[in-house]
């Protein structure tokens, strides 16, 4: 966990240990926001919106239509959208 951590700005770091108790949703979040160069205010509204229990519930065709990485960002594109 500390070297997640350490890869993001003092900032985020305060605001995934305020925010998420809970151990392995903390460093999932630390990872999406490291790998999708999330700002503080990205990083705060998809915890709000709890991104984590969302992730990879939206059914799409993705992974049969596009090649992995593509199909990995829309995937992860739609299932960060908020109706």
């Amino acid at each position: 966990m500390q070297q997640v951590i350490a890869q993001l700005p003092w900032g985020h770091a305060i605001t995934l240990m305020e925010a998420i108790k809970v151990s392995d949703q903390r460093i999932w979040c630390a990872k999406q926001a490291r790998e999708n160069g999330w700002s503080r205010n990205v990083l705060a509204h998809q915890i709000r919106s709890d991104l984590f229990a969302r992730q990879g519930k939206a059914i799409t065709n993705f992974a049969r239509t596009l090649p992995a990485p593509q199909s990995d960002l829309a995937q992860a594109l739609v299932g960060s959208l908020q109706f």
